[in-house]
């Protein structure tokens, strides 16, 4: 048994076939506009944000000699960080 024929999708397959057809990369976008951007899938998402969070261990020297490790993310792995003994912000 067959189904329905569509017959408009038949109709541009041929006219695709004589004519071919162009590709939208080729030709450009009308008006100058640039193609959609593509998503990134949630692989390279999960990627990004396990970078994001990983833990960079910190020697930490405070200006009035106190000295440590820090475990801190590494958003923060630049922010200037306050001595616990002394409270001075340390380098």
């Amino acid at each position: 048994m067959t189904g329905k024929m569509n017959w408009g999708s038949v109709r541009d397959r041929d006219r695709i076939a004589r004519q071919g057809a162009d590709s939208v990369a080729d030709v450009g976008l009308a008006g100058g506009m640039a193609p959609p951007k593509k998503r990134p899938g949630k692989a390279a998402l999960r990627a990004d944000l396990a970078a994001a969070q990983a833990k960079i261990t910190r020697t930490i020297k405070c200006v009035c000699g106190h000295e440590g490790t820090a475990i801190v993310p590494a958003s923060k792995a630049r922010a200037r960080l306050r001595c616990s003994r002394c409270g001075e912000v340390t380098t």
